[in-house]
């Protein structure tokens, strides 16, 4: 059984669910843009944060950078930032790491693959490889539902469509991290519950511990630790820049993630 196989059987499991759940991620960034023409386009955007407390726009700043957020590009880039996007998103990506590994070794089913000629490093590549074409349709979903919605409502101001793949690079990179840390808890477990359970408190502490470190002195050293401090959307949207450090620290995280499962995976004692 090929590499290949064994990745399309897995993409193929649950599909209606999955792509349920990348529309949604599109939809999501959909409604952007005409909230922004509801406001006023540029203008009413910057008159809307002026009037906000102190505190309210340095709660913006950190989410966002604050990297001309009275912009058009500035207010859609804080779709990227935004709690309930990287909620869906990540969940959507754990969950589909989890099942992958742990939720068939719960099942039993990791037993039909291997009972082929067919090694334990094929059968993780595949999850692999499943789990990085899954965070690059999450992160083409998000684009591309923005700009259905630029086309609709066609909102005052400027935006870049060739910062498109510099957007796309910051969320891939985001969601390979996410998905390799997740793959280890995968080959770790052996139930999808406590893998999904360990990703997300994990998730939700390094989002606190970025979002409130610029409010919050005690937090700044941890910060570096946040897997979110090297996630800056706003940069790529409004400046069509990424970081090379932000690539290379998210790249790396979830390689590392990949490649500790892998050695935990052909190791460890299979439920029967």
């Amino acid at each position: 059984m090929t590499t290949a196989i064994l990745v399309r059987r897995l993409l193929g499991r649950g599909i209606a669910g999955s792509l349920m759940l990348l529309l949604a991620v599109a939809l999501f960034e959909l409604v952007f843009p005409p909230v922004a023409d509801a406001f006023g386009g540029e203008a009413g955007l910057e008159r809307l944060v002026d009037q906000l407390p102190p505190l309210a726009q340095t709660l913006i700043q950190a989410q966002s950078g604050l990297l001309g957020i009275t912009s058009l590009a500035g207010y859609l880039s804080t779709g990227y930032t935004h709690p309930l996007y990287l909620t869906l998103a990540s969940a959507t990506l754990v969950g589909f790491a989890a099942r992958s590994l742990a939720g068939e070794m719960e099942r039993g089913t990791i037993q039909l693959a291997l009972a082929r000629p067919v090694s334990r490093w094929r059968v993780y590549g595949a999850r692999v490889i499943g789990v990085a074409a899954f965070a690059l349709a999450l992160s083409v979903a998000g684009p591309l539902g923005m700009t259905v919605g630029m086309l609709i409502a066609r909102p005052d101001g400027e935006l870049h469509y060739d910062h498109l793949p510099q957007l796309g690079l910051t969320t891939l990179a985001l969601f390979w991290a996410i998905g390799g840390v997740t793959l280890f808890g995968s080959a770790a477990a052996s139930t999808t519950g406590r893998v999904v359970a360990w990703a997300i408190a994990g998730l939700v502490a390094s989002y606190f511990v970025d979002f409130f470190a610029a409010i919050w002195s005690a937090l700044e050293p941890f910060e570096p630790l946040s897997i979110f401090g090297y996630y800056d959307p706003a940069s790529a949207l409004v400046r069509g820049t990424v970081p090379v450090e932000n690539v290379v620290v998210l790249g790396v995280t979830g390689a590392v993630g990949a490649l500790a499962g892998l050695a935990v995976f052909v190791r460890r004692d299979l439920p029967t």
